[in-house]
């Protein structure tokens, strides 16, 4: 499989040593400051994998689904663009798969958390949040991934309807689910459940160690996609693993 990588930061040099391992062909690493690639090595390309800056999410997708690329997108802040993006993807028909969060630790611990939250929504003296923590250079608050699991959580607990992600300036409400941010040095990432009452405290917490689940998971989104038409999450690619 031949593979375009979008954006060549820390998860692009990450994505480029798995895939060798993988038996996959990077043929192309382009970010802000690369040149056109050639027409051959656009014939080549089987899947454009992107991780760059959410500004420049709608303008490649459109790009390259005009090729006819199968696509995996792992930037975020752009979902509020969703329903034009899944009309691109069905009129040039071609697969794309996005997450807020490859890895495939993350999307375990995201299917814990329904079974949880279906749990604690038979019991009302719970409470719950979410806090999260990533390194200084993360460009969106809070994370992606912390509002997944809290869109999660209001399907599940369903006395939460609202999702405050800033720090309240009055009273948290019964019905709010409160995410804190924090910022500090190289964290790759932790996010931490907490269901509280008067009488315990139960926390599920994943801490990624570094990067490479990001990546394993974006290249098994990779390979998934291949034969594939339409708009997919991690949902679907896991679907088909943990059924």
């Amino acid at each position: 499989m031949n593979v375009a990588l979008i954006g060549y930061g820390k998860m692009g040099k990450e994505i480029e040593r798995l895939a060798k391992e993988r038996n996959m062909n990077i043929v192309a690493k382009l970010n802000s400051q690369s040149t056109a690639i050639s027409d051959d090595q656009l014939a080549s390309i089987d899947v454009a994998v992107h991780f760059a800056t959410p500004p420049t999410v709608l303008k490649h997708i459109e790009e390259w689904a005009a090729k006819k690329k199968h696509l995996v997108v792992g930037t975020t802040g752009w979902h509020n663009e969703l329903e034009h993006v899944r009309k691109i993807v069905e009129h040039h028909k071609i697969g794309l798969v996005y997450a807020s969060n490859f890895s495939i630790g993350v999307n375990i611990f995201r299917h814990v958390l329904q079974h949880a939250g279906k749990a604690f929504n038979k019991f009302a003296e719970y409470d719950v949040s979410i806090d999260e923590t990533h390194h200084t250079q993360k460009l969106d608050s809070p994370s992606g991934t912390a509002l997944t699991l809290a869109r999660t959580l209001l399907d599940t607990v369903k006395r939460k309807t609202e999702i405050i992600s800033t720090p309240p300036e009055r009273k948290i409400e019964p019905h709010h689910l409160h995410i804190a941010s924090k910022r500090i040095g190289t964290v790759v990432g932790t996010h931490r459940v907490v269901f509280e009452s008067d009488a315990d405290q139960i926390e599920l917490i994943h801490t990624a160690k570094n990067r490479t689940g990001f990546a394993l998971g974006a290249l098994l989104a990779a390979e998934w996609v291949l034969d594939k038409k339409g708009l997919f999450t991690m949902d679907d690619v896991l679907g088909d693993i943990l059924q």
